[in-house]
């Protein structure tokens, strides 16, 4: 999530940067239905297609992420993976880097792929069928097998993102509580001792949800967006994250169900060893506390006569996941 000040619909920095792309100037109200979150997302129109520009300030992410990001993305859709495809600027760059009154800022575009998204959202509603289900696994699994396939280049990896995150835990917060500061410790230890090779360690979707993934009803075609959360880390991962976000989305279906359609598509494309299951508790750790810092980060700073629906947000991330997450980490070392 960027930090708090990114949060705020800055127009005019949007309108920057999308003059770098071809867009329709009697449709600027599409851009009302922008998101902000770990990027900023504006949507636009072009020959009345759906495109969406992307920006993100240049401390947040490096140029060469973005870049090979976009190199991932462009291989999946070479190999036929049904995937967003990023859209040449007018001056020929799928990815731009700009200096505005804001600050420095990466941006980059994607049109807009058909179909609804799997949570429901802005649909007239999905009908999660049998095929449907274990073509979501599926799709999963085609990824993995490419990625595996994929040459090895400078994209950060989860041992990478666990060093960030220490250092800052270091040097902004000080090891200001024990039990985190020793949660890195032993996280750093345990993580260097699980088995990697080519087959079960690469880069992943990192954000394999249902409101990432669309399903057009017409084509039954599964497309995949926003690998802004892409890294090497084990392929179990995205495997546990995505069956995570069925049971909480999905809860009033039969999960046992769900889960055995998700695991038969996967493993029709890509086969993981059981004993990977045991790498899970480790690598959910790792996400919780990576996550844990990356909301402090976020909501750090702070400013007088803040909107409601800043103040709002900053309890509920501070109430249901800061101070969540230390209590259950003081709750885990008074269990040991």
């Amino acid at each position: 999530m960027l930090k708090l000040r990114y949060l705020f619909d800055n127009r005019d920095l949007a309108l920057m940067l999308l003059e770098n792309w071809d867009y329709d100037k009697n449709a600027l109200d599409m851009l009302d239905y922008y998101r902000i979150s770990a990027n900023a997302i504006y949507p636009y129109k072009q020959n009345e297609k759906i495109f969406f520009l992307r920006f993100t300030p240049f401390d947040i992410k490096t140029e060469q992420e973005m870049i090979e990001e976009i190199k991932f993305i462009q291989y999946l859709k070479e190999k036929g993976l049904n995937v967003l495809e990023p859209v040449l600027s007018k001056d020929k760059n799928y990815l731009i880097k700009k200096y505005t009154p804001w600050g420095e800022y990466l941006a980059c575009a994607f049109k807009r792929v058909n179909g609804d998204r799997l949570d429901g959202f802005n649909s007239d509603g999905i009908e999660y069928t049998n095929d449907l289900l274990k073509n979501y696994g599926k799709t999963l699994g085609k990824l993995h097998k490419y990625s595996s396939q994929y040459k090895k280049v400078s994209k950060k990896s989860c041992f990478d993102l666990l060093e960030e995150m220490e250092y800052s835990w270091k040097n902004k917060f000080n090891n200001r509580n024990y039990r985190i500061t020793k949660e890195f410790t032993e996280i750093k230890e345990l993580l260097y001792k699980i088995p990697k090779n080519e087959s079960n360690f690469g880069i992943i979707h990192g954000d394999y949800e249902l409101d990432n993934v669309f399903y057009d009803k017409s084509s039954k075609n599964i497309a995949i967006i926003d690998f802004g959360s892409s890294l090497y880390n084990w392929y179990i991962m995205d495997v546990e994250t995505s069956l995570e976000n069925i049971k909480e989305e999905l809860s009033d279906k039969d999960f046992n169900k769900i889960k055995t359609l998700f695991i038969n598509g996967y493993t029709e494309e890509y086969q993981y060893n059981e004993e990977e299951l045991g790498f899970l508790p480790l690598l959910k750790r790792l996400n919780e506390l990576c996550g844990y810092i990356e909301l402090l980060i976020s909501i750090e700073e702070a400013w007088d006569n803040e909107p409601l629906w800043l103040v709002e947000l900053r309890e509920k991330l501070n109430k249901n996941y800061i101070q969540k997450y230390e209590a259950d980490i003081e709750k885990r070392a008074y269990c040991t």
